[in-house]
């Protein structure tokens, strides 16, 4: 209250305290939390904590595990480590998701519905075998035979022509430069299924809380593997993430870039500000104090926009 602060994002990580074990939810600590920020006369963005799944979901699901460009299995640990086309993901998702809107869909604090976290970031495109076979599905939805298929793709080049739907694979690294035509539809299919996993808790959000809005944070010039304006019109609030380098002298004008394209994005209209970092950061190689006035031009900066 003594800072101005009126509303504050709450729980975005959370999925292993509210859920340590399958089916068995905690609650009453953020119980407290949101009473303590009601109490104060602050709101809250709640967020759905689906960005990071915990260790009980990969050891009960290793096939959910992704799996990068180059063939490497990734671990747990982290976030957004899990593939996004996992019907296992989806089902545990949208249970927490549930289990969140069905409690605090209608609490007097809860102004804004936050899902997951920068979808994308660092994970934009899942290679593993429930991926290929999603894209396959969806190729075929679109193209209906393999003819049109080997058209699109200019299959003929390096002997490329597929005679079976079985024979298309996801653009793995190779010896060489792979189809680009290939590589353009999986950048779309993979974030159209991101999208589908956003959409999908929206709508549980939708259906259990109808008067609260839903976002999700863009990052609109950090992530190459969002379609944003694809998603645009899918939030009931544009909000983006920004973050400046430290050492980039120039940053502001990378600033002002990410704050012209979320006002595209959001058609000139009001967006939020999600994220921007008031002092160091956990990800890059130095962190260097801002100067005097620095946040306060970063912030009207956004405002200006």
């Amino acid at each position: 209250r003594e800072a101005g602060v009126s509303i504050v994002s709450v729980g975005i990580f959370s999925w292993g305290m509210l859920e340590p074990r399958p089916g068995e939810y905690e609650f009453g600590w953020l119980d407290r939390v949101i009473g303590l920020l009601h109490d104060g006369g602050i709101a809250v963005d709640l967020g759905t904590p689906t960005a990071a799944p915990p260790p009980w979901f990969l050891h009960r699901h290793p096939e959910a595990h992704p799996v990068t460009r180059d063939g490497l299995t990734l671990g747990g640990g982290a976030r957004q480590a899990y593939c996004p086309s996992s019907p296992a993901y989806a089902a545990a998702s949208s249970q927490i998701t549930r289990q969140l809107a069905a409690r605090y869909g209608s609490h007097p604090a809860v102004v804004l519905w936050h899902v997951n976290n920068e979808y994308g970031a660092p994970l934009g495109e899942c290679y593993c075998e429930t991926s290929a076979a999603a894209f396959r599905d969806r190729l075929r939805a679109r193209d209906g035979d393999l003819e049109t298929l080997n058209q699109r793709w200019g299959a003929a080049f390096w002997s490329q022509r597929y005679g079976d739907w079985a024979e298309i694979d996801v653009p793995r690294a190779s010896a060489t430069v792979v189809n680009p035509a290939q590589r353009l539809d999986f950048a779309r299919f993979s974030s159209d299924v991101l999208l589908a996993n956003f959409r999908r808790e929206r709508d549980i959000l939708h259906e259990l809380s109808p008067d609260v809005p839903v976002t999700t944070n863009f990052m609109a010039t950090n992530c190459k593997s969002v379609d944003y304006w694809r998603w645009a019109p899918e939030v009931d609030v544009i909000s983006n993430d920004n973050y400046l380098a430290a050492e980039d002298p120039e940053g502001r004008v990378g600033l002002a870039m990410s704050a012209d394209l979320t006002r595209s994005l959001a058609g000139g209209g009001p967006w939020l500000l999600m994220e921007h970092s008031t002092s160091a950061v956990s990800w890059q190689p130095r962190n260097i104090a801002k100067r005097a006035g620095e946040m306060r031009r970063n912030s009207l900066a956004h405002v200006a926009r």
